[in-house]
């Protein structure tokens, strides 16, 4: 599951939701306590709701217990009939609020704060399958989630069937005041943010962009893996051009093989120099009936006189590599 985020001060959030609706993302978070956040609110709100809505779009609200005061609003039960359908609790809420706000809304606890105790005395009066376990974002650098923590807390929603969302930054824009995203590790905030996407679907079942930043492609690059499992690569070659390809099924130790590239032209030898992690390269004539085979480089290797290297993976998408699994369908974009 991919999700888009949205914040009621964000003059661009009308477009994003249109841009990620018309993508086929149904889901989307909005946070309703964030103390920056000044002026009517709760009209903003309401606007960016039916325009959700209209798109057949589900939301999700990050509220405290200040969001009351925060938007004017009475009672949690309000944000029902203005189009917020699932809410997910910060801390604060004790065990009664919360198992009666289970029977209005989806619910979502705070998976990088609950511990055990805390989690059997919710499913003293909920039942799992009625819970979502969703990672805090971290705006403040060097504050994100370890990850042998984040693995042991996912280890302990997964124990009572608990499906775990969690974020990843967004490209370009990215939330203020801080503006350094919004990832729930710290290992990806400054990581290509679609890397990091692919990373955490490995590990959680919901991945949301926590900034409102999504250039680059980011949405279109994840759709097109979760709903067709293409792992989009951009590249540098020569030679290469875009497109589709399939790895082999089987792994090679030291490199990624590209099925069908093979050729029964003459492929003379040319740039036979030292490959490189994320060089991709071509068999030569060397290689007799190999000619033509295309290989991506997974660690550096010697130059080798009957490998040609035709162009490398870009620096910023090397960390993909290491998520390619075999028969994957790989889409190189070709610069």
């Amino acid at each position: 599951m991919i999700g888009i985020s949205f914040y009621l001060q964000d003059p661009h959030a009308e477009t994003q939701i249109i841009h990620a609706a018309n993508l086929g993302v149904k889901r989307a978070f909005t946070s309703l306590h964030i103390p920056e956040e000044k002026g009517e609110l709760v009209k903003r709100m309401i606007m960016l709701l039916k325009l959700s809505e209209s798109y057949g779009m589900e939301i999700h609200a990050d509220v405290s217990i200040n969001t009351l005061d925060h938007l004017g609003i009475s009672k949690f039960t309000d944000l029902w009939p203005l189009g917020i359908k699932g809410i997910r609790l910060d801390d604060g809420f004790d065990k009664e609020t919360v198992i009666s706000l289970s029977k209005v809304f989806s619910l979502s606890l705070n998976a990088s704060t609950l511990n055990e105790d805390e989690l059997l005395a919710v499913l003293g009066g909920v039942e799992p399958e009625n819970l979502i376990a969703w990672h805090n974002f971290y705006p403040r650098p060097e504050t994100g989630l370890e990850e042998e923590f984040f693995h042991e807390q996912n280890r302990m929603f997964k124990k009572y069937g608990i499906p775990i969302f969690a974020f990843i930054p967004g490209a370009g824009s990215k939330r203020g005041p801080i503006h350094e995203g919004l990832p729930t590790l710290e290992k990806h905030r400054l990581m290509n943010p679609y890397a990091a996407g692919i990373e955490l679907f490995q590990h959680v079942e919901g991945v949301y962009v926590g900034d409102q930043g999504t250039e680059n492609n980011l949405l279109e690059y994840l759709t097109a893996y979760k709903n067709q499992n293409i792992l989009t690569v951009r590249a540098e070659s020569r030679l290469l051009q875009s497109g589709q390809y399939e790895l082999r099924p089987d792994v090679s130790q030291d490199v990624f093989r590209l099925q069908n590239t093979r050729v029964t032209a003459n492929v003379e030898p040319s740039n036979t120099v030292a490959r490189s992690l994320g060089s991709i390269t071509m068999d030569n004539d060397g290689y007799g009936r190999y000619r033509g085979e295309v290989q991506i480089c997974k660690r550096d290797l010697e130059a080798n006189h009957r490998v040609n290297v035709i162009g490398r993976i870009i620096e910023e998408d090397i960390p993909l590599l290491s998520l390619l699994k075999p028969g994957q369908t790989i889409k190189l974009i070709i610069d």
